[in-house]
């Protein structure tokens, strides 16, 4: 399946710029989407993200970065500069933060085929999960597509609390099609469901629960976990 959407500056469409290998490339090129992680006073864990992997090619990275964290008493999983990525990355990113494989995420329909495919928590990880403790998500203005994903399912599923801006609201996939030399339509090819909400970020954005500007993001999150 491809990607999520990703269009202009910094997108991650893998049908773009030679397919799939380009954007595994890319992913190889930055540690599957890991940009950093850390351990914050008061035992926060923090992960910035900035793309979603395959959950393939992935799985070792993301779940590198989870063991990391395995042992703090609450995590930011920072998504404020997350410009994409695909669902199945987006899925078991989310799976980590629910404690079995029976929590339905949401569901990606085809427009061409018809098909709807469902994604649900992965029951094999390779780090240990993260369900019983504190989350907050980082958004801003620039999140967006498998970024929103994640934001937007944990937040559904009551799991994340949301910090920062509204998100760039894009859900659907699309295709090009050019109509002269200079013109070029996008079409939406499919679309996302979450299971709690019925709908999607798609035009809208993931609206946070704590509404700041991005940069304020990380320090108001700080700021409710030591509940000061």
């Amino acid at each position: 399946m491809n990607p999520l959407r990703g269009t202009g500056p910094g997108s991650d469409r893998a049908d773009e710029d030679g397919g799939r290998a380009a954007f595994l490339a890319l992913l190889r090129a930055e540690n599957q989407g890991v940009r950093r992680v850390e351990h914050l006073d008061g035992n926060v864990g923090l992960i910035e993200v900035r793309r979603i992997a395959y959950a393939d090619e992935g799985a070792a990275a993301i779940g590198a970065a989870m063991q990391l964290v395995a042992l703090s008493s609450a995590l930011i999983l920072d998504l404020r500069a997350c410009s994409g990525g695909t669902p199945e990355g987006a899925a078991m990113w989310c799976s980590y933060f629910f404690r079995d494989d029976q929590v339905h995420l949401n569901d990606f329909y085809e427009r061409s085929t018809g098909a709807t495919r469902q994604f649900w928590t992965t029951a094999h990880l390779p780090a240990p999960r993260y369900a019983d403790r504190p989350v907050h998500v980082l958004t801003s203005a620039m999140t967006f597509s498998g970024g929103e994903d994640v934001a937007y399912t944990l937040q559904a599923h009551g799991r994340a609390v949301v910090v920062g801006e509204t998100t760039r609201g894009g859900a659907h996939p699309t295709a090009r099609h050019p109509v002269t030399e200079h013109i070029l339509v996008t079409v939406p090819t499919a679309r996302t469901i979450n299971s709690v909400t019925g709908t999607n970020w798609e035009g809208v954005g993931v609206v946070p629960d704590v509404p700041v500007p991005a940069d304020q993001a990380l320090d108001t999150a700080l700021t409710a976990i030591s509940g000061t």
